[in-house]
């Protein structure tokens, strides 16, 4: 089946009626979290990542849905007996990516200005240099970020790795504690940066579904 990729872009609160009813439809244990927010757009970005998840479970004719969602101790979401998934937002943007053979992971980020010298020690010299380098920085930085980010999400620790331990400034594969892992950029996302990782040998195709808020409505 390869990879599911499911995307979804909000540009302004859902009408009441339609974000109780796509809350209402999530598992008790998850709503809480979701209302504790106090930005409107972090409570949207939740509720239709969640959703998000929900529909590429289905399309994954999966065993278990968002009622058996588990965290592991390192705060990595996962359902038992599922196939790996991720999600990411940024912005108004929020995507979802699942995979039925190996663990995968995606990270987006919205492209705006930022001073990144702070960041420095995260980078490899040859990464940093090639940052500088670039035509356009910043974008640079965010295409490292994502892709790092998008590792270490896949190996499940987080920052329990040390940013400064990957280089991801040549294609091809990174070896990372025994796993081999694949970074792929996604340019799906105008003003966005966004890598995947994932463990497969071979590059998988990627299955996209893009879905408005409205879209997501009609499904329920």
């Amino acid at each position: 089946m390869g990879l599911l990729l499911y995307s979804t872009e909000f540009l302004q609160p859902l009408p009441d009626e339609g974000f109780h009813r796509l809350l209402g439809l999530l598992p008790a244990v998850l709503q809480p979290k979701i209302l504790r927010y106090r930005r409107w757009e972090d409570a949207h970005a939740n509720l239709l990542g969640k959703h998000l998840l929900r529909l590429a479970l289905e399309n994954a004719a999966a065993a278990a849905g968002l009622d058996k969602l588990q965290y592991t101790p390192q705060d990595k979401p996962y359902i038992p007996g599922s196939p790996h998934f991720n999600i990411s937002h940024s912005g108004n943007r929020v995507v979802c990516l699942l995979s039925t053979k190996g663990r995968v992971g995606i990270d987006i980020e919205s492209i705006h200005p930022i001073s990144f010298g702070d960041f420095q020690t995260q980078f490899t010299p040859k990464e940093w240099a090639a940052i500088h380098n670039a035509p356009e920085p910043v974008t640079a930085f965010y295409r490292f970020w994502t892709a790092k980010e998008s590792l270490i999400k896949a190996d499940g620790r987080g920052l329990q790795i040390p940013l400064l331990k990957l280089d991801v400034s040549e294609a091809g594969p990174i070896n990372l504690d025994g796993a081999t892992w694949q970074l792929r950029p996604l340019a799906f996302f105008p003003g966005y940066a966004a890598h995947l990782a994932f463990e497969e040998s071979a590059e998988p195709a990627i299955n996209f579904h893009h879905l408005s808020p409205a879209d997501i409505l009609a499904t329920v």
